[in-house]
């Protein structure tokens, strides 16, 4: 059970070595720009670091969780982890969507029933991004009282 433990604590702390060196080789670099339609979002380095961490701690995480059918501890602690990295995002995430609803709903002007129709379909997004974070939620309660047994259980 040891050695399951050491194993899993080491690709964790690889998958982080790996997000250090990301941030390390960008350093001199500016911020990240995406362009989306006529808005630029800016990420940051260190949030892009977080995307890659959490990323590969939770693949990776959940491929092992599967293969030990959840019973080790470790992988469980694992993919505990990598959802709450996953839980942050997506909260991030609505936060970036519902600011750019809020400025679509302020804006007026020529083609007023084609802007309603893209902040009902908004809407339809960030509603469907909060079942997204009611889903990470529950499924981290349940692998938080399944790693709880597991735990007592030794």
């Amino acid at each position: 059970m040891r050695k399951i433990l050491t194993t899993d604590l080491i690709i964790f702390l690889g998958i982080l070595l790996i997000g250090l060196t990301f941030l390390l080789l960008n350093t001199g670099h500016s911020a990240i720009d995406i362009q989306l339609y006529d808005t630029y979002f800016v990420i940051e380095k260190s949030s892009m670091m977080l995307f890659i961490v959490e990323s590969l701690t939770f693949l990776i995480f959940l491929i092992r969780a599967f293969l030990q059918k959840f019973k080790a501890i470790g992988s469980n602690i694992g993919l505990i982890i990598g959802l709450l990295f996953a839980i942050v995002i997506t909260y991030y995430f609505l936060q970036v969507k519902e600011s750019m609803l809020n400025q679509m709903e302020k804006l007026d002007g020529e083609g007023l029933h084609d802007r309603l129709k893209t902040i009902a379909e908004a809407n339809k997004n960030i509603y469907w991004t909060w079942a997204l974070m009611g889903f990470w939620l529950t499924s981290l309660l349940l692998l938080i009282r399944r790693a709880v047994k597991i735990w007592r259980k030794r």
